[in-house]
Protein backbone atom coordinates (compact mmCIF):
# COMPACT_ATOMS: atom_id res chain seq x y z
CA UNK A 1 0.00 0.00 0.00
CA UNK A 2 0.95 3.34 -0.64
CA UNK A 3 2.38 5.59 2.25
CA UNK A 4 -0.03 7.28 3.67
CA UNK A 5 -0.50 10.75 2.79
CA UNK A 6 -1.49 13.57 4.90
CA UNK A 7 -4.19 16.15 3.59
CA UNK A 8 -2.21 18.29 1.38
CA UNK A 9 -0.06 15.53 0.19
CA UNK A 10 -3.60 13.63 -0.98
CA UNK A 11 -4.36 17.24 -2.68
CA UNK A 12 -0.96 17.09 -4.89
CA UNK A 13 -1.61 13.83 -5.95
CA UNK A 14 -5.43 14.67 -6.90
CA UNK A 15 -4.42 17.92 -8.16
CA UNK A 16 -1.85 15.89 -10.70
CA UNK A 17 -4.63 13.03 -11.50
CA UNK A 18 -5.08 13.39 -15.47
CA UNK A 19 -8.79 13.16 -16.65
CA UNK A 20 -10.04 13.12 -20.30
CA UNK A 21 -13.43 14.98 -20.66
CA UNK A 22 -15.82 15.18 -23.56
CA UNK A 23 -18.99 16.92 -21.86
CA UNK A 24 -20.78 18.17 -18.86
CA UNK A 25 -24.12 17.63 -18.14
CA UNK A 26 -26.07 18.92 -15.38
CA UNK A 27 -29.58 17.19 -13.45
CA UNK A 28 -31.77 19.58 -11.81
CA UNK A 29 -34.22 17.55 -9.09
CA UNK A 30 -36.23 18.08 -6.12
CA UNK A 31 -35.75 15.31 -3.25
CA UNK A 32 -38.81 14.97 -0.52
CA UNK A 33 -36.52 14.57 2.26
CA UNK A 34 -37.48 15.15 6.17
CA UNK A 35 -36.56 18.35 7.57
CA UNK A 36 -35.47 20.47 4.81
CA UNK A 37 -36.45 24.06 5.37
CA UNK A 38 -39.74 24.60 5.34
CA UNK A 39 -41.07 21.00 4.86
CA UNK A 40 -40.25 22.19 1.26
CA UNK A 41 -38.41 19.19 -1.43
CA UNK A 42 -34.93 19.55 -1.52
CA UNK A 43 -33.68 21.43 -4.61
CA UNK A 44 -30.46 19.73 -6.12
CA UNK A 45 -28.06 19.52 -9.34
CA UNK A 46 -25.87 16.84 -10.63
CA UNK A 47 -22.81 17.64 -12.75
CA UNK A 48 -22.35 14.91 -14.92
CA UNK A 49 -18.84 14.99 -16.47
CA UNK A 50 -18.42 11.87 -19.45
CA UNK A 51 -15.47 10.92 -20.24
CA UNK A 52 -13.81 8.08 -22.05
CA UNK A 53 -16.73 6.16 -21.41
CA UNK A 54 -17.05 7.01 -18.30
CA UNK A 55 -19.10 9.57 -16.14
CA UNK A 56 -17.95 11.15 -12.98
CA UNK A 57 -20.69 13.09 -10.57
CA UNK A 58 -20.57 16.13 -8.11
CA UNK A 59 -23.52 18.00 -6.31
CA UNK A 60 -24.41 21.51 -5.87
CA UNK A 61 -25.61 22.32 -2.88
CA UNK A 62 -27.22 25.79 -3.77
CA UNK A 63 -30.72 26.05 -1.89
CA UNK A 64 -33.34 26.94 -3.72
CA UNK A 65 -34.75 26.24 -7.23
CA UNK A 66 -33.61 29.32 -8.85
CA UNK A 67 -30.34 29.03 -7.67
CA UNK A 68 -29.73 25.47 -9.08
CA UNK A 69 -31.54 26.77 -12.51
CA UNK A 70 -28.61 29.39 -12.03
CA UNK A 71 -25.97 26.52 -11.76
CA UNK A 72 -27.44 24.65 -14.69
CA UNK A 73 -26.62 27.75 -16.87
CA UNK A 74 -23.23 28.48 -15.79
CA UNK A 75 -22.71 24.96 -16.41
CA UNK A 76 -23.85 25.54 -19.83
CA UNK A 77 -21.62 28.28 -20.86
CA UNK A 78 -18.44 26.53 -19.37
CA UNK A 79 -16.54 25.05 -22.35
CA UNK A 80 -14.49 21.83 -20.09
CA UNK A 81 -13.89 19.16 -23.10
CA UNK A 82 -10.16 18.85 -22.32
CA UNK A 83 -7.11 16.35 -21.36
CA UNK A 84 -5.52 17.90 -18.52
CA UNK A 85 -5.07 17.07 -14.82
CA UNK A 86 -7.73 17.55 -12.22
CA UNK A 87 -5.59 21.10 -11.25
CA UNK A 88 -5.73 22.77 -14.47
CA UNK A 89 -9.26 21.37 -14.12
CA UNK A 90 -9.74 23.65 -11.28
CA UNK A 91 -7.85 26.45 -12.13
CA UNK A 92 -10.17 26.89 -14.73
CA UNK A 93 -13.27 26.47 -12.97
CA UNK A 94 -11.69 29.68 -10.72
CA UNK A 95 -11.29 31.56 -13.70
CA UNK A 96 -15.00 30.60 -14.91
CA UNK A 97 -17.23 29.93 -11.74
CA UNK A 98 -17.51 32.46 -9.57
CA UNK A 99 -20.09 30.45 -7.09
CA UNK A 100 -18.36 28.37 -4.93
CA UNK A 101 -21.17 25.89 -4.86
CA UNK A 102 -20.80 25.80 -8.94
CA UNK A 103 -16.65 25.28 -8.19
CA UNK A 104 -17.20 22.36 -5.84
CA UNK A 105 -19.77 20.35 -8.10
CA UNK A 106 -18.11 20.25 -11.20
CA UNK A 107 -14.35 19.59 -9.53
CA UNK A 108 -16.30 16.75 -7.19
CA UNK A 109 -17.44 15.27 -10.73
CA UNK A 110 -13.77 15.62 -12.10
CA UNK A 111 -12.41 13.41 -9.19
CA UNK A 112 -14.47 11.05 -9.92
CA UNK A 113 -13.85 10.71 -13.36
CA UNK A 114 -10.09 11.08 -13.34
CA UNK A 115 -10.47 8.07 -10.20
CA UNK A 116 -12.87 6.18 -12.14
CA UNK A 117 -10.56 6.74 -15.53
CA UNK A 118 -7.53 5.59 -13.40
CA UNK A 119 -9.64 2.98 -11.65
CA UNK A 120 -8.91 4.25 -8.31
CA UNK A 121 -10.53 5.67 -5.22
CA UNK A 122 -8.93 8.25 -2.68
CA UNK A 123 -8.49 5.01 -0.14
CA UNK A 124 -6.48 3.72 -2.80
CA UNK A 125 -4.41 7.13 -3.91
CA UNK A 126 -3.94 8.08 -0.06
CA UNK A 127 -2.83 4.99 1.30
CA UNK A 128 -5.27 5.18 3.57
CA UNK A 129 -7.60 2.46 5.20
CA UNK A 130 -11.24 3.74 5.80
CA UNK A 131 -12.53 4.21 8.95
CA UNK A 132 -15.67 4.32 10.44
CA UNK A 133 -16.99 7.93 10.43
CA UNK A 134 -18.90 9.33 13.82
CA UNK A 135 -21.42 11.94 13.24
CA UNK A 136 -23.56 14.16 14.91
CA UNK A 137 -27.67 14.53 14.08
CA UNK A 138 -27.86 18.88 13.10
CA UNK A 139 -31.07 20.75 14.26
CA UNK A 140 -32.01 23.67 12.50
CA UNK A 141 -33.60 26.71 14.40
CA UNK A 142 -36.22 25.58 16.36
CA UNK A 143 -38.84 27.51 18.71
CA UNK A 144 -39.27 24.45 20.98
CA UNK A 145 -35.78 22.70 21.26
CA UNK A 146 -36.36 20.75 23.60
CA UNK A 147 -39.08 18.98 22.16
CA UNK A 148 -37.32 18.39 18.74
CA UNK A 149 -34.35 17.14 20.63
CA UNK A 150 -36.38 14.78 22.42
CA UNK A 151 -38.04 13.55 19.25
CA UNK A 152 -34.74 13.08 18.29
CA UNK A 153 -33.49 11.00 21.19
CA UNK A 154 -36.92 9.28 21.32
CA UNK A 155 -35.26 7.50 17.80
CA UNK A 156 -31.80 6.96 18.44
CA UNK A 157 -31.08 7.78 22.29
CA UNK A 158 -27.46 7.51 22.13
CA UNK A 159 -27.68 10.58 19.40
CA UNK A 160 -25.05 13.18 19.59
CA UNK A 161 -26.76 16.66 18.66
CA UNK A 162 -25.85 19.58 17.18
CA UNK A 163 -28.29 22.20 17.27
CA UNK A 164 -28.99 25.68 15.81
CA UNK A 165 -28.59 28.34 18.67
CA UNK A 166 -31.26 31.42 17.38
CA UNK A 167 -29.90 35.05 17.14
CA UNK A 168 -31.83 35.97 20.68
CA UNK A 169 -30.92 32.98 22.15
CA UNK A 170 -32.66 30.78 25.06
CA UNK A 171 -33.09 31.86 28.72
CA UNK A 172 -30.77 30.27 31.37
CA UNK A 173 -33.58 27.52 32.21
CA UNK A 174 -33.59 26.27 28.27
CA UNK A 175 -30.12 26.02 28.46
CA UNK A 176 -30.42 24.14 31.65
CA UNK A 177 -32.70 22.06 30.13
CA UNK A 178 -30.36 21.61 27.34
CA UNK A 179 -26.86 20.69 29.32
CA UNK A 180 -28.96 17.70 31.29
CA UNK A 181 -30.02 15.91 28.08
CA UNK A 182 -26.23 15.23 27.81
CA UNK A 183 -26.27 14.41 24.51
CA UNK A 184 -25.04 18.22 22.45
CA UNK A 185 -21.62 18.60 20.64
CA UNK A 186 -21.82 21.58 18.51
CA UNK A 187 -24.11 24.70 19.03
CA UNK A 188 -24.02 26.90 16.22
CA UNK A 189 -24.37 30.75 16.70
CA UNK A 190 -23.96 31.29 12.72
CA UNK A 191 -22.46 34.40 13.40
CA UNK A 192 -25.77 35.87 15.34
CA UNK A 193 -26.29 36.31 18.46
CA UNK A 194 -24.03 37.74 21.73
CA UNK A 195 -21.48 37.72 24.18
CA UNK A 196 -23.94 36.61 27.14
CA UNK A 197 -25.64 33.80 24.83
CA UNK A 198 -22.04 32.57 24.02
CA UNK A 199 -20.81 32.65 27.62
CA UNK A 200 -24.38 30.73 29.12
CA UNK A 201 -23.57 28.22 26.23
CA UNK A 202 -20.44 27.70 27.23
CA UNK A 203 -21.52 27.78 31.14
CA UNK A 204 -24.01 25.07 29.98
CA UNK A 205 -22.78 22.63 28.11
CA UNK A 206 -19.03 23.37 28.59
CA UNK A 207 -17.57 20.71 25.97
CA UNK A 208 -19.26 21.71 23.26
CA UNK A 209 -17.82 23.49 20.37
CA UNK A 210 -19.05 27.16 19.94
CA UNK A 211 -19.30 27.20 15.65
CA UNK A 212 -19.00 30.81 14.57
CA UNK A 213 -20.00 32.81 17.37
CA UNK A 214 -20.43 36.45 16.54
CA UNK A 215 -17.35 38.48 16.00
CA UNK A 216 -18.20 41.07 18.31
CA UNK A 217 -18.77 38.34 21.51
CA UNK A 218 -14.26 37.85 20.74
CA UNK A 219 -13.87 41.78 20.51
CA UNK A 220 -15.82 42.16 23.79
CA UNK A 221 -13.97 39.15 25.56
CA UNK A 222 -10.63 38.40 24.47
CA UNK A 223 -9.89 37.00 27.72
CA UNK A 224 -12.59 34.62 28.06
CA UNK A 225 -12.06 31.07 28.87
CA UNK A 226 -15.15 29.75 26.10
CA UNK A 227 -12.60 31.28 23.49
CA UNK A 228 -10.97 27.52 23.43
CA UNK A 229 -13.90 25.80 22.28
CA UNK A 230 -14.62 28.09 19.19
CA UNK A 231 -14.97 26.38 15.69
CA UNK A 232 -15.22 27.87 12.51
CA UNK A 233 -17.47 27.31 9.76
CA UNK A 234 -18.75 30.18 7.46
CA UNK A 235 -15.62 32.61 8.45
CA UNK A 236 -13.32 30.44 6.70
CA UNK A 237 -13.90 30.19 2.53
CA UNK A 238 -10.56 28.95 1.88
CA UNK A 239 -7.72 27.69 3.31
CA UNK A 240 -5.62 31.02 3.13
CA UNK A 241 -8.37 32.47 5.93
CA UNK A 242 -6.82 30.66 9.00
CA UNK A 243 -3.51 32.01 8.43
CA UNK A 244 -5.23 35.34 10.52
CA UNK A 245 -8.47 34.40 10.98
CA UNK A 246 -11.02 36.98 12.59
CA UNK A 247 -11.86 35.04 15.53
CA UNK A 248 -8.71 32.36 16.60
CA UNK A 249 -10.39 28.82 16.94
CA UNK A 250 -9.53 25.82 18.28
CA UNK A 251 -11.69 24.01 15.51
CA UNK A 252 -12.64 24.06 12.07
CA UNK A 253 -15.60 22.60 10.16
CA UNK A 254 -14.27 22.00 6.70
CA UNK A 255 -16.82 21.61 3.83
CA UNK A 256 -16.13 21.29 0.15
CA UNK A 257 -18.85 23.43 -0.88
CA UNK A 258 -17.93 26.65 1.24
CA UNK A 259 -14.19 26.42 0.40
CA UNK A 260 -15.11 26.56 -3.68
CA UNK A 261 -13.91 22.52 -3.69
CA UNK A 262 -12.19 19.23 -2.37
CA UNK A 263 -9.29 19.83 -3.35
CA UNK A 264 -9.49 23.52 -1.50
CA UNK A 265 -10.78 21.70 1.70
CA UNK A 266 -8.38 18.80 1.85
CA UNK A 267 -5.78 21.78 1.94
CA UNK A 268 -8.06 23.55 4.89
CA UNK A 269 -7.41 19.78 6.94
CA UNK A 270 -3.82 20.32 6.31
CA UNK A 271 -3.55 23.58 7.70
CA UNK A 272 -5.70 22.19 10.88
CA UNK A 273 -2.71 19.26 10.79
CA UNK A 274 0.16 22.49 10.86
CA UNK A 275 -1.85 24.59 13.16
CA UNK A 276 -2.61 21.37 15.63
CA UNK A 277 -6.42 22.48 15.17
CA UNK A 278 -9.39 19.93 15.76
CA UNK A 279 -10.98 19.15 12.34
CA UNK A 280 -14.75 17.91 11.10
CA UNK A 281 -16.34 17.74 8.10
CA UNK A 282 -19.68 19.49 7.63
CA UNK A 283 -22.64 18.57 5.35
CA UNK A 284 -25.10 21.28 3.68
CA UNK A 285 -28.20 18.78 3.46
CA UNK A 286 -26.73 16.83 0.27
CA UNK A 287 -29.01 14.72 -1.05
CA UNK A 288 -26.88 12.50 -3.09
CA UNK A 289 -22.86 11.84 -4.24
CA UNK A 290 -21.81 14.61 -2.26
CA UNK A 291 -22.99 13.20 0.97
CA UNK A 292 -21.13 10.41 0.21
CA UNK A 293 -18.03 12.04 -1.03
CA UNK A 294 -18.29 13.98 2.16
CA UNK A 295 -18.23 10.93 4.12
CA UNK A 296 -15.11 9.87 2.19
CA UNK A 297 -13.25 12.85 3.11
CA UNK A 298 -13.93 12.42 6.60
CA UNK A 299 -13.30 8.36 6.62
CA UNK A 300 -9.90 10.02 5.67
CA UNK A 301 -9.09 12.15 8.23
CA UNK A 302 -11.82 13.08 10.65
CA UNK A 303 -13.54 9.97 11.03
CA UNK A 304 -13.47 10.26 15.36
CA UNK A 305 -15.05 13.57 14.96
CA UNK A 306 -18.11 14.76 15.43
CA UNK A 307 -18.61 15.21 11.80
CA UNK A 308 -22.34 17.16 10.19
CA UNK A 309 -22.88 13.52 8.26
CA UNK A 310 -25.85 11.81 9.64
CA UNK A 311 -27.80 9.91 7.63
CA UNK A 312 -30.64 11.76 5.71
CA UNK A 313 -33.67 11.10 7.99
CA UNK A 314 -36.32 9.24 7.23
CA UNK A 315 -39.81 9.31 8.75
CA UNK A 316 -40.49 5.51 8.58
CA UNK A 317 -37.44 4.08 9.72
CA UNK A 318 -37.43 3.82 13.33
CA UNK A 319 -34.86 4.01 15.58
CA UNK A 320 -32.73 5.80 13.42
CA UNK A 321 -29.21 5.12 12.45
CA UNK A 322 -26.38 5.03 15.21
CA UNK A 323 -22.62 6.65 14.73
CA UNK A 324 -20.29 5.79 13.58
CA UNK A 325 -21.17 4.60 9.49
CA UNK A 326 -18.96 1.75 8.32
CA UNK A 327 -16.84 2.93 5.66
CA UNK A 328 -16.09 0.67 2.36
CA UNK A 329 -13.00 1.29 0.14
CA UNK A 330 -14.76 -1.64 -2.37
CA UNK A 331 -15.47 0.93 -4.77
CA UNK A 332 -14.01 3.27 -8.13
CA UNK A 333 -14.43 6.99 -8.01
CA UNK A 334 -14.63 9.32 -5.68
CA UNK A 335 -17.35 7.43 -3.51
CA UNK A 336 -19.53 4.27 -3.19
CA UNK A 337 -22.26 4.54 -5.57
Amino acid sequence: MTRALRPGALADRLASLAVAIDGLAVELAAISVTGYYDGARRPTGIAVLSGAGEQGRGECVAWTPREQNAFAAACARLDVRTTATIGEVSLLLGEELDDPYHRAAVEGAAIDLALRQGDTNPFRLSGRAAEPVAFCWSIGHEADPLSAIGALLERNPDARIKIDVPASGWSAVTWEALARTRRIVVLDFKRESDLDQVRLAHASIPEAWLEDPPAQAVTLDQGGDWLGRVSLDGYVLAAVDLDDPEIPPAAVNVKAPRVGGWIEALRCLEECRHRELHAYVGGMFEVDVGRSQARVLASLYTAAAWNDLAPLADASVHPLPSSPIDSSEDFIGFAPD
